[in-house]
């Protein structure tokens, strides 16, 4: 459409003033007439052609000044867009024109500024239709084409690329741009090599990367130092990921760049999770989420990263609902970012949500598009152990324990090679011991789980902390350890309790259940022990509300004999409860199933003695019962009591 206009057009980079062209005057006569177009802008520069009435343009141009004329006008039209900032309005009509060396020339000076911007998917195009012979004979197009292949998880052919390039170079000798090259080819190398695993040796070459990237180069600079940070933080380095991710996100947000303070925003709120805290994680999403400027429909793939984020802490604190809107919002604006592993991240997401709504269809279907990515692309290594913890928590939920039994093995045999405890092996110890408590094993999962929980907590993860002391604390419950069981539990819900984690711990189901329900009874009988206690009784009050809700045999409520045979619970006597016991009313209802008199509630609970009458009436209502005999039976039918 600038075809028109670029008839008009002087020098390069210059636009004739409203009304005083005769093409100007043209498309005013024909805005006015309605006829075949509309106006884009309140200035009159920027109109949309009806498709047909374009297609009759061009045939007129075509006829009038020939395929030569029309060329030469796509040249014009390209390096007025040039001028103007818009780079891939320019490549197109510089591919119009078959100028494959403006093309290459383009997205050479420009291959950084658009990867920032959130154009891969572009670049990927355009780098694609270039001839592989000029690929080859410039060193910056191969590293770039070789970058791409990376970014979507085409390791293979980047390999080459990179093999490609490095020649390049070292022909070069001691070219100036020579350093700069070096600099951006062990960016790239640290990249792939990451993605094949190798994390320790990825951040060798990152760290060469960064010394030789010139320091002008701001968005190269960026884009290195956040890959560096997030190589780190899947190696376990918290300290040097956190300092590289920090920097990244203040000079991101100095100079503008929206993509890389987004990115490295996001993988800082997944480090803050991990070391337990979900307010500061939220806190950093939330940050993320206003640094991105203009309306919804710009940056959608920076959008599409916090929503995914947010969706996971959304779940995690049971606001299920609006965890599903945020990652259902994000998987439609990722097509915009397209980069596997955040697809595996929001599929996984995905799944963890509908397991937690008792939707174990819709999970098995995210999961498998998770999987799916991952066998087709290749990832780097934390996409890799989503997918196989999503993976045992589905067999769990189906109580597949033949599958999770076969999976544990075979881990276990891959873990005796190497004697060490690996950081990046934590996950999937956590899950083993989960399928031991399921193949009722405690003594095997407890024996893992101690030696996690020394690793996990002197390097601060304390969201893993909270997640092992829950399996111990089960496991100890499996071996009739009730003493160190309540306290296992007692240290989780200390730790779990200011971030308000639920699905940690709710997670586990019906062993759980029972388990908080010991642990309130007997705090209730020994009274306060610091100031600390009403708030964590409180908590564990609201807990155990959302284990009071409707049946359903997930995970850990699914047991399996020696033979591997499922054997699923009996379900509780009764209905379900269709509206919850209050905080206020489980109290209530335990110290009546200790035989205390509404007197003695009353007084330990610092209320009148009418309060309780009151509270005593709502539980038989909600448990639909006549006395306080028949709610304590009912409550211990329904779980809600030991």
């Amino acid at each position: 459409d600038a075809l028109i206009a670029a008839r008009d057009v002087g020098e390069p980079g210059t636009l004739p003033e409203s009304g005083r062209s005769a093409s100007q005057s043209t498309l005013e006569y024909l805005e006015r007439a309605n006829l075949f177009l509309v106006p884009l802008d309140h200035e009159r520069i920027w109109y949309r052609y009806h498709h047909l009435f374009a297609d009759l343009l061009r045939t007129q141009l075509k006829r009038s000044i020939g395929t030569e004329g029309v060329a030469q006008l796509h040249v014009r039209a390209s390096e007025w867009h040039a001028h103007h900032g818009s780079i891939l309005e320019a490549i197109n009509h510089a591919s119009a024109a078959s100028d494959e060396e403006r093309v290459e020339r383009f997205i050479e000076q420009n291959y950084i500024d658009l990867v920032n911007q959130g154009e891969q998917a572009e670049l990927r195009y355009w780098t694609g239709r270039l001839s592989p012979d000029l690929v080859a004979r410039r060193p910056w197009l191969c590293l770039y084409s070789a970058y791409s292949h990376s970014w979507f998880g085409e390791l293979d052919r980047a390999d080459r690329l990179l093999e490609v390039a490095e020649k390049r170079i070292q022909s070069l000798g001691a070219a100036p741009e020579a350093r700069s090259l070096q600099g951006f080819l062990a960016y790239v190398k640290s990249r792939v090599t990451a993605m094949r695993g190798d994390v320790e040796r990825a951040i060798d070459l990152c760290l060469l990367a960064r010394e030789c990237v010139p320091a002008g180069n701001l968005a190269l600079q960026l884009d290195t130092r956040i890959t560096l940070g997030y190589e780190y933080f899947m190696a376990g380095d918290y300290d040097n990921a956190s300092s590289n991710l920090q920097e990244v996100i203040r000079s991101g947000m100095a100079a503008g760049a929206v993509l890389n303070t987004v990115a490295a925003s996001c993988v800082l709120a997944r480090l803050y999770a991990i070391q337990g805290k979900l307010r500061q994680s939220y806190d950093t999403y939330q940050a993320a989420a206003q640094s991105i400027p203009g309306s919804s429909e710009q940056h959608l793939g920076a959008r599409a990263l916090v929503n995914v984020g947010m969706a996971d802490l959304l779940c995690e604190w049971t606001d299920l609902e609006a965890a599903l809107a945020h990652v259902q919002e994000g998987l439609a604006q990722l097509p915009f970012w397209d980069k596997a592993d955040d697809w595996v991240l929001a599929y996984a997401t995905l799944a963890r949500i509908h397991l937690a709504r008792a939707n174990l269809g819709e999970a098995t279907e995210a999961a498998e598009k998770a999987a799916q990515i991952v066998q087709t692309r290749g990832v780097f290594p934390e996409a890799h152990q989503v997918v196989e913890m999503t993976q045992v928590n589905l067999w769990q939920a189906h109580g597949d324990w033949q599958a999770a039994s076969r999976w544990a093995a075979s881990q276990g045999e891959r873990l005796r090679s190497d004697d060490r405890y690996r950081f990046d092996d934590e996950l999937t110890h956590i899950a083993r011991a989960r399928v031991f408590l399921a193949l009722n094993k405690p003594g095997e999962a407890l024996a893992l789980l101690s030696q996690m929980q020394v690793a996990a907590r002197s390097a601060g993860r304390m969201g893993r902390v909270i997640e092992i002391l829950v399996l111990e604390a089960l496991a100890r419950q499996a071996l009739d350890d009730s003493e160190q069981a309540l306290l296992a539990l007692t240290k989780a819900l200390t730790l779990a309790e200011p971030e308000d984690y639920v699905q940690v711990l709710i997670h586990e189901g019906e062993p759980m259940q029972g388990l908080l329900a010991r642990w309130l009874a007997q705090s209730q009988v020994e009274g306060p022990a610091d100031a600390g206690a009403g708030p964590l009784r409180a908590y564990a009050s609201r807990l155990l509300s959302h284990l009071a809700g409707p049946f359903v045999a997930t995970a850990a409520q699914k047991k399996a004999s020696p033979a591997g045979h499922v054997v699923s619970p009996v379900e509780p006597s009764g209905r379900a409860l269709i509206e919850p016991l209050s905080e206020r009313e489980l109290e209530v209802l335990r110290l009546m199933a200790l035989g205390w008199t509404n007197q003695e509630i009353a007084r330990q609970l610092v209320v009148a003695r009418g309060t309780v009458k009151a509270h005593a009436a709502s539980i038989y209502r909600k448990l639909d019962v006549a006395n306080r005999t028949e709610a304590a039976a009912r409550a211990r039918q329904m779980g809600i009591l030991p």
